[in-house]
């Protein structure tokens, strides 16, 4: 059976049993549904109207009890053995009594990380309350609308599809950052920039648990020539503006941009600096910063140096100053995968006191394991439906043309994902990592059977194309061979009545003979 399965193993929230493929049905019963599930130190009304069907333990952290937070020990050593086996990490929901969170209601939910002030493991879904929250008769009411609006949140019933402006899924992908000088010439333009530590702030804690799915490898570079193709509009304030059309041709061809040391798909980053004659540059109509996204490729930052420089100086940006592009970046990555970001009804998580924190620079929240569950699932079903489909397309093929032969190779790889495919079922028991692993398997047999050279010589040469390559040498001889036998049957035509000729005047003068009268001599 090549029909691929959702993914349906329940995936383990602190003790809460949650099974996705019945999350569509059971969505009409959230707030009615009520178990037996024993809370530590609170309310067991608490449990009672969860979405799905669950049992066990939900972690409850309370001042004076010792219990939870020796299972919170367990749960980081059981989540690090899972990560390093392999295995699914488990996705935990946490309440804890936080006298530093607001002490109003609705309840704010976050996800925790690794430099949050809660002793939790990263990853976790915190909800918050104080003490005084406690003692509030509605408190159960107030924790189970904050439970089941993250949870839905968090795991939707449908998944989001893959949109067009992202990059169609390839197991290995090159990130490229560059810094774009529109003329060095001119004066006060980047010569340097900390990028190796912007990307460990940045990137890093997104690539990382993204390795299941995706072999990154980063590249940069800094260009001190990158002219733009068209001139700017000059605005009544002296500023110059770039606006929808000119965005279309602003990446230039002639720019040195393309990888020299991979054929792996690239999506570039671009930072560009304006020369001083073109200073500040902004993009009309936007209230955020001057960026854009170009579909598949990457995207581009404006950045205008600070108008206290020299002209002719040139300057070197610091981390500090790599932060809003990045975190644009950042954003505008997540967009070209079609990575899921946490839901914006999820707050930040708290950071233990700092001179700066992650959220003042703009840095984005870690990549949650509730984001990875998501983004298996979206490509599990897109690698899946893209293998059945080039299969499809390869026996469409083989009908078309049937001169067409399937090498032992060739054979090998298709039958590989087929094999693949039929697994999907069993897998998706297992694991949405196990299915996701198994349908990007699949999705590669089946494009490097398509797109084998034995089988590419034949789909691009087709019958029309021999006569269209045969025509050419053939014509002249055929047209000696029709010039010489029309020839020949013109000299054919003209012995025939030559000779037809001959023969008439002799059977006209017997004709004659034959009628003349006998006359008798006496």
């Amino acid at each position: 059976m090549l029909s691929p399965l959702l993914p349906s193993r329940p995936a383990v929230l602190v003790g809460y049993d949650i099974d996705r493929a019945a999350a569509a049905t059971e969505r009409e019963d959230i707030g009615r549904r009520s178990t037996g599930g024993k809370l530590w130190g609170s309310n067991p009304q608490l449990t009672s109207g969860l979405p799905y069907p669950h049992k066990g333990l939900v972690h409850c952290r309370r001042g004076g009890h010792p219990e939870p937070a020796r299972r919170h020990g367990a749960d980081r050593r059981q989540a690090r053995s899972d990560r390093e086996e392999g295995h699914d990490a488990p996705l935990r929901v946490h309440i804890a009594v936080d006298e530093s969170t607001k002490p109003e209601f609705p309840l704010e939910p976050y996800i925790q990380t690794d430099y949050g002030h809660l002793d939790v493991p990263a990853g976790t879904l915190v909800i918050p309350l104080t003490s005084r929250q406690t003692k509030d008769g509605m408190l159960g009411t107030h924790l189970k609308i904050a439970a089941i609006n993250s949870i839905h949140n968090l795991l939707p019933a449908n998944l989001p599809t893959v949109p067009n402006r992202a990059l169609a899924y390839q197991p290995n992908v090159t990130l490229s950052f560059v810094v774009l000088n529109e003329d060095a010439s001119e004066g006060s333009y980047v010569e340097g920039w900390d990028v190796e530590a912007a990307i460990r702030d940045h990137f890093k804690p997104t690539l990382e648990p993204l390795a299941p799915l995706f072999n990154f490898s980063i590249e940069s570079q800094v260009l001190y020539h990158a002219p733009l193709t068209f001139e700017p509009t000059q605005q009544e304030d002296g500023s110059w503006a770039v606006d929808d059309e000119q965005i279309k041709v602003f990446v230039s061809e002639h720019w040195n941009l393309d990888s020299k040391s991979t054929n792996n798909p690239v999506l570039r980053f671009m930072l560009f600096v304006p020369s001083a004659k073109h200073r500040p540059m902004s993009l009309p109509g936007t209230d955020a910063s001057d960026t854009f996204l170009l579909p598949q490729f990457g995207s581009v930052v404006i950045l205008n140096p600070p108008s206290s420089l020299k002209e002719d100086a040139s300057y070197h940006l610091t981390e500090s100053a790599l932060d809003q592009p990045f975190s644009q970046f950042t954003s505008d990555f997540y967009k070209l995968l079609a990575i899921p970001t946490l839901p914006e009804k999820l707050h930040p998580c708290p950071e233990k006191k700092a001179t700066k924190t992650r959220a003042s620079r703009g840095v984005s929240e870690p990549f949650s394991p509730w984001q990875l569950d998501t983004a298996l699932r979206m490509r599990h079903l897109e690698n899946a439906r893209e293998a059945r489909k080039t299969l499809g397309g390869i026996v469409r093929l083989i009908d078309k043309i049937e001169e067409m032969e399937i090498h032992a190779a060739v054979r090998e790889k298709i039958l590989g994902a087929i094999a693949k495919l039929e697994q999907l079922p069993a897998a998706a028991k297992e694991g949405v990592l196990a299915s996701a692993l198994l349908s990007r398997d699949a999705v590669g047999l089946a494009n490097e059977a398509f797109f084998d050279p034995s089988m590419m010589g034949l789909l691009y040469f087709p019958d029309q194309h021999k006569f269209a390559v045969y025509a050419p040498l053939f014509a002249p001889i055929g047209v000696s061979l029709v010039a010489g036998l029309v020839k020949e049957i013109r000299a054919w035509k003209a012995r025939k009545k030559a000779k037809k000729a001959q023969t008439e005047p002799a059977a006209a003068s017997v004709t004659v003979e034959k009628d003349m009268p006998v006359q008798k001599v006496d």
